[in-house]
């Protein structure tokens, strides 16, 4: 039986690793530009590879990279060059694994939340 995915997600299996590809949509791009000031062309990843699915927040919004970057930033844990070249290069190690809170109504989604560098696109 295969398992059901949230939407723009897609299971990467490599035999010794599994990752979830969050495929970044336009409206997480549109997002993620105004939030670092920038413009949608800048930001070339077509995604990125996570822990886990996505989570559907209580407001109907799936987490997402926006929700990533929106966060860092709000915390002050990177500033806008560090997010704008992992969106551009990739990250570059492994994560710790992270709470999410939507940045659509502030509401925290169940889970932890981590990228796994060493599953390629």
């Amino acid at each position: 039986m295969s398992q059901v995915l949230s939407p723009n997600t897609r299971l990467v299996d490599t035999g010794d690793s599994v990752g979830y590809r969050w495929i970044l949509t336009d409206v997480e791009r549109t997002h993620i530009a105004s939030l670092l000031n920038i413009e949608e062309s800048e930001i070339t990843k077509e995604g990125n590879i996570m822990g886990q699915d996505r989570a559907q927040c209580t407001c109907g919004k799936y987490s997402g990279l926006d929700d990533l970057v929106h966060n860092a930033l709000n915390l002050g844990v990177h500033c806008k060059n560090f997010m704008l070249n992992v969106l551009t290069n990739g990250p570059q190690g492994p994560s710790p694994a992270h709470d999410l809170s939507c940045s659509n109504c502030g509401e925290m989604y169940a889970g932890k939340f981590f990228w796994v560098p060493s599953i390629p696109w």
